[in-house]
């Protein structure tokens, strides 16, 4: 039987949704938190944020945060990265991807080696993450109390692409298809694999859209176990 430790693993920590979501689920439930960001620097300010907002959560100091630099397209780091996670905490209970590039590009301009860096921040690693964690999280399933997930930020882009934005369109069109397959394939054995569609620019001032509101939102969508939820798509 797989371990049932309360571990989230957040790939794409950074000062919006990762954060809030990170803070969000260690409130309500999650002991450990792997946090997994490109730069050391903003790892700290994640780590201490979350550390600050659980402070008044009555769970400061009972939440235990480790924090990995690396650029998730390079599959050797990324897999140490984790190896050395797991090793700390044990494999994670739910997996949160987040990991994304926002740049304008150019349609017919673009170069094309930017398209296939995007797509392996969001298509490669979150296979590669995926074919880790999967395996833990049917086995998990088969007698957790708790529903195992994979979770993944997506937005209205895999239907309403911009043509502005067209390679970031393009990578989360081609991620959505990936994570709706594996939902199809997993979510009937027991895995809460979903997306989260953001329909806007997320920002503290947005009514619908800042980060303590999809964060609330998605806790809400994990933890229900109503069986007449989308489970698949949490629509903000």
């Amino acid at each position: 039987m797989a371990s049932a430790n309360k571990t989230l693993l957040v790939i794409g920590a950074g000062p919006g949704i990762g954060r809030a979501v990170a803070t969000m689920f260690a409130s309500k439930r999650h002991d450990n938190i792997v946090l997994v960001a490109r730069r050391a620097e903003q790892l700290k300010a994640e780590q201490s944020a979350v550390e600050a907002a659980l402070s008044s959560s009555g769970k400061a100091g009972k939440v235990k945060i480790r924090t990995y630099a690396v650029d998730i397209t390079h599959t050797a780091a990324l897999l140490r990265a984790l190896d050395d996670a797991d090793a700390a905490f044990g494999k994670p209970e739910c997996v949160f991807f987040n990991a994304a590039r926002v740049l304008p590009s150019t349609l017919m301009e673009h170069d094309v080696e930017e398209i296939e860096y995007d797509l392996k921040i969001t298509v490669s690693a979150l296979y590669i993450v995926a074919q880790r964690y999967m395996p833990h999280l049917l086995e998990l399933a088969t007698s957790y109390p708790n529903k195992p997930g994979l979770i993944v930020t997506s937005s209205a882009l895999p239907f309403e692409p911009i043509p502005e934005l067209f390679a970031l369109s393009l990578t989360k069109a081609a991620q959505f298809n990936l994570m709706r397959s594996m939902h199809m394939t997993y979510a009937p054995r027991g895995v809460h694999v979903g997306v989260i569609n953001v329909g806007g620019m997320v920002s503290e001032d947005h009514e619908r859209f800042n980060p303590a509101n999809i964060a609330d939102k998605t806790w809400e969508w994990y933890a229900d176990a109503q069986p007449e939820v989308n489970r698949f798509e949490l629509v903000i």
